[in-house]
């Protein structure tokens, strides 16, 4: 017996020893960022340009990019020492904005490649940190980084105009090793998060859900003597004409017009714990009480306050089907390495495990009046801008704007309008007028080819056959090639150490995991 277990022992003992090889190799296995293309002095040569003021379609039009920017759009112009580039009648636009992603350090491994890839040329990054590294999250100084790299020719990536601060959330969302203060649970706290941010260059703070009053109210005050401003959830405690008033530029999901615009809305303000309130129950009576005149009052406070909404429909799309199959087996979750997409789906369980088959019913009627409630307020006058909150649960990177631009078609606005929220209006949002979301002399050269027409169907935004970001060309072949890089990386056998080392080493992560 003796013999036995020592032979056991030594088993067990070599096992070990093979399962900590196996997590250091992984750990240290270099999986590199695709290749990038170096921006060139570039003529398209007749392309079918779509006019995103008029809705017109300009054929046979030529658009010369010298320096990384457009210097002329017309009709047979001159070459001079630019590479010609035959679109062959294609439909142009302007490169897509995603105005709401989240980026991990992986990031120029796994989800920029899968933007470029989708035409997603810019993007909003709606997270941070406190310092200037995390092992798990991007920070600030990384998305400038990228940014500088991506504007070069040197990165496969979105551009990111703007950085944002961790979310602002009470104080249980700071990392050890940081004062809790700044989460801002008070007005002493909110105004020295405001100033360590300020210090680090942050554009944007960004409150989360259940900050409370105090702190959200001098969180915008003084941000604004700082000359920043609120863009994210709105804190439960605070109503939204509140919000409206202290200065907030953007609000983040569709829960905002359902939770808003009911008669119950005060009360819920009052809850210390959401999921206890957000019921089976709760949807239906927000859902039958629903008021389209609150709704029409705070729609145009938003109006007049120049207030922005980002719905991110994709996320309630979770809620609404957590529990189907065919949802939950997406052929693109190849592109998904599997710790995330292990994540994913114990979300999705989560969810279903909440409710019962009334529950998810209420699910669905909330995720598609949430849809319906984008048209109302685009009809209104709000600003609707396309985000997706990739990678949060089956938001895919880069295929997920194309959801939600399919989504906003289902809202009631026009394919034109579509278009304009993941182009024109983002970079109006972002103070980029004329230099981005349009193709136009003087504007960046990100400009996106498609086989087939978005405004006849936006369906039609998925034909994607070249990208150009910054003067560098992306033709089809290429970027079939960056899906074939990323599918191989997410399958990659180091990705769980990879992943468990980096998530496990970040403070940003156990901080999550653990409210």
């Amino acid at each position: 017996m003796k013999k036995i277990l020592s032979l056991l022992a030594r088993a067990v003992l070599g096992l070990g020893l093979l399962f900590g090889l196996y997590l250091a190799a992984g750990i240290i296995y270099p999986l590199s960022a695709p290749e990038a293309i170096a921006p060139r002095d570039l003529l398209l040569r007749d392309v079918r340009l779509i006019d995103l003021d008029t809705g017109a379609i300009r054929d046979g039009t030529d658009i010369l990019v010298r320096d990384g920017r457009i210097a002329e759009v017309g009709r047979e112009l001159p070459a001079a020492d630019a590479e010609v580039l035959d679109a062959n009648g294609r439909y142009a636009l302007p490169g897509l904005f995603d105005m709401h992603v989240h980026s991990l350090r992986m990031a120029p491994v796994l989800t920029h490649p899968l933007q470029v890839a989708a035409g997603v040329t810019a993007v909003r990054d709606m997270g941070g940190c406190l310092g200037e590294h995390d092992s798990w999250v991007a920070c600030a100084a990384d998305k400038r980084q990228w940014n500088r790299d991506v504007i070069a020719g040197r990165m496969v990536g979105p551009r990111f105009d703007v950085v944002t601060s961790l979310a602002i959330n009470g104080g249980k969302e700071i990392p050890s090793g940081w004062d809790p203060a700044l989460g801002s649970a008070t007005a002493a706290g909110a105004r020295a998060r405001v100033e360590h941010d300020a210090a680090r260059g942050i554009d944007f703070l960004k409150p989360y859900s259940m900050l409370p009053r105090e702190g959200y109210f001098a969180l915008a005050e003084a941000a604004a003597e700082q000359d920043l401003y609120l863009a994210g959830h709105k804190p439960v405690r605070v109503s939204a004409l509140e919000a409206i008033e202290a200065g907030q530029r953007s609000f983040e999901h569709a829960f905002l017009f359902i939770w808003e615009c009911f008669p119950g809305a005060a009360e819920v303000r009052e809850t210390e714990n959401l999921r206890e309130v957000y019921t089976h129950a709760m949807r239906e009576r927000m859902l039958d009480k629903h008021s389209e005149a609150m709704c029409d009052a705070l729609m145009d406070n938003m109006v007049a306050a120049g207030a922005a909404y980002v719905p991110t429909h994709t996320t309630r799309k979770l809620d609404a089907y957590s529990a189907d199959p065919d949802f939950r087996d997406d052929p693109r979750l190849r592109y998904v390495p599997s710790p995330l997409r292990t994540l994913w789906l114990v979300d999705a369980d989560s969810m279903a495990g909440r409710t019962d088959a009334a529950g998810l019913g209420s699910y669905r009627r909330f995720y598609e009046f949430g849809i319906a409630q984008s048209g109302r307020a685009h009809a209104r006058g709000v600003q609707v801008l396309a985000g997706t909150d990739s990678p949060d649960s089956f938001a895919f990177p880069g295929f997920a704007l194309h959801d939600e631009l399919a989504h906003l078609a289902q809202s009631g606005m026009s394919n034109l309008d579509v278009l304009r929220a993941a182009t024109v209006e983002p970079a109006r949002f972002l103070g980029l007028e004329g230099r981005a979301g349009v193709l136009a002399a003087g504007a960046r050269a990100d400009i996106l080819l498609l086989d087939a027409d978005p405004l006849a169907d936006i369906e039609n935004i998925r034909t994607v056959n070249t990208v150009v970001l910054a003067g560098a060309v992306y033709d089809r072949e290429y970027l079939d090639a960056l899906l074939e890089e990323v599918e191989s990386a997410a399958g990659h056998w180091s990705m769980w150490p990879k992943f468990a080392w980096q998530a496990l080493r970040s403070p940003i992560f156990r901080a999550q995991a653990a409210d």
